[in-house]
């Protein structure tokens, strides 16, 4: 078993160093036939962003033709196709940027014409192997000599067992010459395999090199060359994911409430390599970064489309158009193709302006510090960069930078806490004063709440205002009074000569509690619109806040008043100092033991609509007393009041006589059912004359009735239409 497993790695051995030796006399021309050397290049700069990406910088020196490898996870690769930036800063060229496939292995050598079990039994590993190759041109070299020819068999013999050797399985491996000959070799006695044909082990690298990969299923490796003479060097960078960096501040107040500012960066290095004596930079803003699969080999779908059988296609060739010319562009997009084209152009790029290293702009600025050595921007249009560009331009970031002055280390798999700054700011003491008791408080107990709300108070904070020309990130912050831990706050990002409150713990020298009332403006807008009387007036919520000094120091108080949706501040009242987007504030200066009171109103914009045609003389008091109105329009209002009274009559009369008609009528039917009873008897003539007679009165009250009805309708109808008229014609604005 030892002498098959050892042949076997001889025989891997031996391909792979025929094949390397082919492919690089494959890859380099005849007047550059030097071996390439592996070189590694050290990471010089790291860039961490507060979106989570990393940008690697790698410099070192090379000579000759070499080759860089660079070790990534699975996770880092498509990152780096996307973003890798090589540069050869002397006379070198810069070859291919290659790296093994993102295949599984069943996939790369399911077209191989053979298999090797990873585990075989029988011992019969390099059998297997050899068996698959049949027909295989080999050189054997055994303990018997050595002979060529092209693989037929594998046989195996089984040795019977006899009284003084126990019995087992040998494999012969059988050959045939050029010249006929036939020759068996036992695999025991085989010292060596060696494969005679090009494609059999390019076969056999690809299936070691598959297979070898599935036992690093998380590495990747990236493999640089570049080919040139002399020591010369190179610049390779790249960005991957990264964890995001953090900040954390300290800020010590002096006895006049002065802070002394320090900020530190948290940095983490999850990478298997070391950052030794890098140069970190830490960038704050929000640039754009996404992921996207580029080490998946992808495929288009095409039609198949059927050749007819008496149709012959050739090629089509097509003029080219004249070459000579010249134009500019720009876009952007993504897809594939190809194509050619000739044409010719002269003329130089004007030389580059100088220019700040940084711009800022919008939300996000970048500062940057002096940086000894190349930039990447300078060696991409250096002419010995070994990358010829087709035109010339700059990026300019909308970031901030933060530069560490000194070189850093941060060994693999550690953190490190680095200070980024150190600076007076200006600020003062404050008490901030926020209304909790309408915002939701889950997370308190029912006493802590009982007590928070019958007894409020405001916190003790800072108003800090940034007279640096740094950005300084959101982040935890602690902070010092007088050499004395006073409590934690919260800061988001602080942009130069901004300020912000901060909060770090309960002011229990002030007291605050508030009062809540509700009212009604007079009318501020009276119209007619449509025949709608509208009156417009403001809903005035007022909220008193009565603070109290107990203590024998000067206070400033800040209280932040909600705004809120579609009301407006009270002109009538206090006017805030500055709003935010959430937050009226006001100031409040208290002096040793003083108590103020502050009054918040806010107006909400309210309406009542009356429809003129069924406004009533109560409805007209009310506007009067409400001072809704003058008297000019008092009069206009009378006159329609008149006529809906006089329509109000009519309506009435009109009902009257409807029931007086429907009373004639009941009595009309009893006496025609008394007329019918009484017709039987001989008393019946008497009493049936004074029934007809009593009928023909009715009769006539009936005529009377309706001749009345109808002009109370014809003088109905007058009246309406006058009111209609009235109403079209009021307006009040």
């Amino acid at each position: 078993m030892r002498k098959i497993i050892i042949l076997l790695a001889v025989l891997v051995c031996s391909i792979a160093t025929h094949a390397q030796t082919t492919r690089n006399a494959r890859l380099k021309p005849a007047a550059m036939q030097n071996t390439a050397q592996s070189n590694t290049l050290p990471i010089r700069r790291v860039i961490l962003y507060s979106n989570g990406v990393a940008y690697i910088e790698r410099r070192g020196m090379i000579s000759g033709n070499a080759e860089v490898n660079l070790s990534f996870k699975q996770s880092q690769v498509d990152d780096v196709l996307k973003s890798m930036l090589v540069l050869d800063l002397n006379q070198g060229r810069i070859g291919a940027v290659s790296y093994n496939s993102s295949l599984p292995a069943t996939a790369r050598t399911a077209e191989i014409p053979f298999s090797v079990e990873s585990k075989t039994g029988d011992g019969g590993g390099i059998s297997e192997v050899l068996a698959q190759l049949q027909g295989a041109k080999v050189i054997v070299t055994s303990t018997k000599g050595t002979a060529s020819g092209s693989i037929l068999t594998v046989e195996k013999r089984v040795i019977p067992a006899d009284k003084d050797k126990p019995g087992g399985i040998t494999h012969h491996l059988v050959i045939a010459s050029e010249a006929g000959e036939i020759s068996d070799f036992d695999l025991a006695d085989v010292r060596s395999v060696k494969l005679l044909e090009e494609g059999t082990k390019r076969d056999l690298n690809e299936f070691a090199n598959a297979t070898a990969s599935t036992r690093r299923r998380d590495a990747k490796t990236i493999t640089v060359t570049s080919e040139g003479s002399g020591q010369r060097e190179m610049v390779v960078s790249y960005t991957i994911a990264a964890p995001i960096w953090k900040t954390t501040y300290r800020v010590v107040l002096d006895e006049a409430g002065k802070p002394f500012f320090q900020g530190w960066a948290i940095v983490d290095n999850v990478s298997e390599e070391d950052w030794s004596n890098v140069q970190l930079s830490l960038i704050s803003g929000s640039p754009v970064s996404f992921i996207q699969n580029l080490q998946k080999p992808l495929y288009r779908y095409r039609p198949i489309v059927p050749i007819p059988e008496d149709l012959n296609l050739r090629p089509q060739i097509y003029d080219p158009e004249n070459g000579e010319g010249e134009g500019s562009g720009s876009g952007n997009g993504s897809g594939s193709g190809n194509g050619d084209g000739n044409g010719s152009g002269g003329g130089s790029p004007p030389p580059p302006a100088e220019k700040p290293m940084f711009d800022g702009a919008n939300n996000n600025f970048m500062v940057s510090s002096g940086f000894a050595g190349t930039t990447v921007s300078d060696a991409i249009v250096n002419k010995d960069s070994g990358v010829q560009t087709a035109a010339s331009g700059s990026e300019r970031g909308e970031l901030f930078e933060y530069k560490i002055d000194q070189p850093v280390t941060v060994l693999r798999n550690r953190s490190a806490l680095i200070p980024i700054i150190q600076t007076r700011m200006e600020g003062e003491r404050v008490s901030i004063f926020r209304d909790q008791s309408e915002e939701d408080s889950d997370d308190d107990d029912d006493e802590s709440e009982a007590v928070r709300k019958a007894n409020p108070r405001p916190m003790s904070g800072l108003l800090l205002k940034n007279i640096s020309a740094m950005t300084f990130e959101g982040g935890p912050m602690t902070i010092l009074d007088r050499e004395a831990y006073a409590g934690e706050a919260l800061m988001e990002r602080l942009k130069p000569k901004e300020q912000r409150l901060i909060s770090f713990a309960l002011d229990l020298g002030t007291l605050v509690r508030i009062e809540k009332k509700a009212d009604r403006e007079p009318a501020k807008l009276v119209k007619v619109v449509n025949g709608v009387f509208q009156v417009h007036y403001f809903k005035t919520d007022k909220k008193i806040y009565k603070l109290s000094n107990q203590s024998d120091r000067l206070k400033t108080v800040y209280v932040e008043h909600p705004v809120r949706q579609n009301w407006i501040l009270s002109p009538n009242f206090a006017k805030p100092d500055y709003t935010t987007a959430r937050f009226y504030r006001f100031r409040v200066e208290l002096a040793p033991f003083e108590n103020k009171e502050i009054v918040i109103g806010e107006n909400l914009g309210m309406m009542d609509s009356y429809s003129l045609s069924t406004f009533s003389p109560k409805d007209l008091d009310v506007f009067i007393a409400g001072k809704f109105i003058d008297e000019g329009v008092r009069a206009k209002l009378s006159k329609l009041i008149d006529l809906r009274m006089k329509i109000n009559q009519i309506n009435a009369k009109v009902e009257i006589s409807e029931q007086e008609i429907e009373a004639i009528t009941k009595d009309q039917e009893r006496f025609r059912e008394n007329i019918e009873a009484l017709a039987k008897t001989p008393e019946a003539k008497q009493l049936i004359a004074r029934y007809i007679a009593k009928a023909n009165e009715q009769e006539s009250r009936l005529e009377q009735i309706n001749n009345e009805r109808q002009l109370m309708v014809v003088e109905k109808d007058k009246l309406e239409r006058e009111l209609a008229i009235e109403i079209k014609n009021l307006e009040i604005q």
